[in-house]
């Protein structure tokens, strides 16, 4: 059974949250859930910034993801970022990471996107091993945030 992927719409946000719910505790993340609808909701809004989709596996749901776009010299242009990339517990090691990266560069190619990225714990190792097997390299350089 393959994956499917389902843009989000406005009606979509209460089942998103509840997946949001979901992973930001696994991933030690503070939900702001306030804050984290008004950015899903300019997400849907506005496709130049970014798109979310449902992942489904047959008709269970089993996580969703979100791709958005940013402008870098680094990367001559436009580069993607692959965010939040969230799959349940019951669906994982079924190669669903997997189609979402396939699924994302294709998404890149047919934009002119040159570059995919994405973030991932230090300590999650099977997503690690997913990602490098997705072709994805480890970048030398650390990530800093600073919120405002």
């Amino acid at each position: 059974m393959n994956a499917l992927f389902q843009l989000l719409s406005e009606q979509d946000v209460p089942m998103l949250m509840d997946l949001m719910r979901e992973f930001y505790p696994q991933q030690h993340m503070h939900l702001d859930e306030k804050a984290a609808i008004v950015a899903v909701k300019r997400l849907i809004d506005d496709p130049s910034v970014g798109e979310l989709y449902f992942v489904f596996r047959g008709p269970e749901l089993a996580g969703y993801f979100a791709l958005t776009f940013c402008f870098s010299l680094e990367f001559h242009g436009w580069f993607c970022l692959l965010d939040e990339l969230y799959i349940r517990e019951s669906f994982r090691r079924q190669k669903l990471g997997l189609a979402v990266a396939a699924f994302a560069e294709n998404i890149c190619r047919k934009r002119g996107i040159r570059a995919l990225r994405l973030e991932v714990g230090q300590q999650n190792g099977p997503a690690q091993a997913l990602y490098r097997m997705a072709g994805f390299q480890l970048d030398e350089r650390f990530l800093f945030t600073k919120w405002l």
